[in-house]
């Protein structure tokens, strides 16, 4: 599958989403622009709202949006914020929000990495079928 341009290619061999049935999984991001610029060294902040706008990106590309996210994994480097990453993530999730997990990493892709589980029902002219 093709990625648009509002989002950064694929850094290795894998999709930027997949679809099983309702579910669609959303592939890690990171502080990179869509041109494949890494952000490393950009305020905090930066990194933060690069990473949710490319998450939000792919979901839109997957047909959803964060607000769908039912399962949200995120990553950071040791030392960073939790209460300013929180207090930018809910500018891209809402209530009842997603199940999370934090966990601190030390990252080589910048201080922020995020990923998202989306539950997204089939249609019926879709069928169950994996993207």
């Amino acid at each position: 599958m093709a990625d648009a341009p509002t989002t950064p290619a694929p850094a290795g061999p894998y999709s930027s989403f997949r679809r099983a049935g309702d579910t669609v999984y959303l592939a890690g991001q990171t502080p990179r622009r869509p041109d494949g610029v890494r952000l490393l060294g950009s305020p905090f902040e930066v990194q933060v709202r690069q990473t949710l706008d490319n998450l939000a990106a792919v979901a839109a590309m997957a047909g959803g949006s964060l607000r769908d996210a039912v399962k949200v994994s995120v990553f950071l480097r040791p030392g960073c914020d939790v209460a300013e990453f929180n207090a930018i993530y809910t500018d891209y999730v809402s209530e009842p929000y997603p199940a999370r997990i934090t966990t601190v990493s030390d990252l080589s892709v910048g201080d922020v990495e995020v990923d998202a589980i989306l539950f997204l029902p089939v249609t019926p002219t879709e069928g169950g079928r994996v993207s």
